[in-house]
């Protein structure tokens, strides 16, 4: 039977033939190196005014929508003069905020959705709605860049310039998911000084693995079925071949946007959160990540509580019941603690 990662890889080449041409910026990469981790990836230095409105929402639920200016100020200057030169879809910052009444007081959890997924009726009033009632939690739904409500209009679908041979853009928009969520987070526990936690599945998994090395006001962080080895998930994922036929011809490969992301430092990042409150989840016939590189971090990590499931990348979906109990015995375990 075929695999089903190697099913997504084919059935997304025909959008990714409308994708738009990278431009090559390798050479403009310099800009990044030496450059110290706060400088990469910032805090907030304030927090900005959050725009709330009432959204659709089932019966014992209270849904709203949070918007905010984004703080990313890019590094490469070039990069940072398009960026600043007019307002942009991407500088909006978007987030679904979903609470089952009577969940004041529990923890609450930041999602970041994974590549290309758009923003979807089915995905909140199925899988968000459905894991906030089963947690019994807030659930405040990130949408990164060129995403959702972030999709520039020319843009044949999501994602379609978050990961691109644009080694510069695609560089960009992950420090710019970074410094959202963490400004996000500035808006929550201003709020509300209760725990927050963060969790992401595949490439959002990617995300809650990096905040959870990045910023300690998270009191929890859960990946879902993914790890933080760029270059990996680049040689990998069956849905970035445009991205590497792309890259190779501009003369890179895998290996080369791996060690990018080592002379920045990338590879030197680890928990600020402790082992105790991490919690893995992984599919032990992943394509696009590979569980091999997941046991490593694993180890690199002190061996937090981890969960194998019997299945590809893709095959992971029917399982989110099954991750969702996990997950919630570990929210449960950390408050009464």
């Amino acid at each position: 039977m075929p695999n089903l990662d190697d099913m997504a890889g084919v059935l997304v080449r025909p959008l990714q033939l409308l994708r738009s041409r990278p431009r090559n910026t390798l050479d403009r990469l310099r800009a990044y190196e030496g450059v110290s981790r706060d400088e990469l990836f910032p805090a907030p230095d304030r927090i900005p005014r959050v725009r709330t409105s009432t959204r659709r929402s089932l019966p014992g639920f209270e849904n709203e929508d949070l918007s905010f200016a984004s703080l990313h100020d890019p590094i490469e200057p070039l990069f940072n003069e398009h960026y600043h030169a007019r307002t942009r879809r991407i500088q909006t910052v978007y987030a679904k905020r979903i609470r089952p009444k009577g969940t004041r007081g529990r923890p609450r959890l930041l999602y970041i959705h994974g590549y290309m997924q758009p923003e979807s009726v089915f995905e909140e009033l199925g899988l968000l709605s459905g894991m906030a009632r089963t947690l019994d939690v807030e659930i405040i739904h990130l949408q990164p860049p060129y995403h959702g409500r972030r999709k520039p209009r020319s843009s044949p679908y999501d994602g379609e310039r978050f990961w691109t041979a644009d080694i510069v853009r695609s560089f960009e928009s992950i420090r710019q998911t970074v410094i959202d969520a963490r400004t996000l987070l500035s808006v929550l526990l201003d709020e509300s000084p209760g725990p927050v936690g963060v969790v992401g599945l595949s490439l959002g998994g990617s995300f809650a693995a990096t905040l959870a090395c990045l910023e300690p006001r998270f009191d929890f962080s859960a990946p879902l079925i993914a790890h933080m080895d760029m270059g990996a998930l680049l040689r990998d994922a069956p849905v970035l071949s445009a991205m590497r036929k792309d890259l190779d011809g501009f003369g890179w490969g895998p290996s080369d946007f791996g060690e990018f992301f080592t002379r920045v430092g990338w590879d030197e990042l680890t928990p600020v959160i402790p082992a105790d409150r991490l919690l893995l989840l992984a599919a032990e016939k992943d394509r696009f990540f590979d569980p091999d590189v997941l046991r490593t971090m694993w180890r690199v990590w002190g061996e937090p509580e981890i969960h194998w499931y019997p299945t590809s990348h893709m095959g992971f979906v029917p399982h989110m019941p099954s991750a969702i109990g996990h997950l919630h015995r570990f929210i449960d375990g950390l408050s009464r603690a």
